[in-house]
């Protein structure tokens, strides 16, 4: 399927134990609206994601890094969301003319020259938009509030990671949208 945009967005779980490692999901969506940052409440509303997948047009796939290297690493999407995109890609027989990819945390410089690289060697896509977006902002006081100002996609990643953080590792593995990356 030829497509002109696909929106994928990228959280993590924040370091989930010892026994699941840490949990990075992956939404995708065909709709410019998740793209279109907005405020969200300081909360995770699981039955606000399950409605929002409902759409035929959305979807996610997560994964869980169990190395010791992952447990404390700022570069965890940097590293994962790439090979997730390509394995959605590949699996839906999707091809893209550009992806906009919107990862939760701050991006460095050499961090988008990083993923925009691996994509373009590994798929071929040259058009590649990247940002990260920050939960903690200052509000009118110039104090620090955690309210996630950002694209759909990156809140629901946040909500399907927290959700999936909370599930034994046996339910998490055994689910059709588990990936395991190579």
């Amino acid at each position: 399927m030829n497509v002109d945009i696909l929106y994928i967005g990228g959280d993590d779980s924040n370091h989930a134990g010892t026994t699941k490692g840490e949990i990075i999901v992956s939404t995708f969506s065909f709709l410019k609206e998740d793209s279109l940052v907005k405020r969200f409440k300081n909360r995770r509303i699981y039955f606000l994601t399950k409605e929002w997948l409902k759409n035929s047009k959305r979807d996610y796939r997560f994964t869980t890094l169990v190395s010791e290297k992952y447990r404390h690493s700022n570069q965890n999407l940097v590293e994962v969301v790439p090979k997730m995109v390509e394995g959605y890609l590949v699996e839906k027989n999707i091809f893209p003319k550009q992806l906009n990819i919107y990862l939760d945390g701050f991006l460095k410089d050499s961090s988008k020259t990083q993923v925009k690289k691996i994509i373009k060697e590994r798929l071929g896509i040259e058009k590649v938009l990247l940002e990260g977006f920050i939960k903690k902002n200052k509000n009118s006081e110039g104090n620090l509030e955690k309210r996630p100002n950002c694209p759909p996609l990156v809140y629901h990643a946040d909500v399907l990671a927290n959700h999936f953080n909370k599930l034994p590792f046996l339910k998490i593995t055994s689910s059709e949208k588990f990936i395991i990356l190579k």
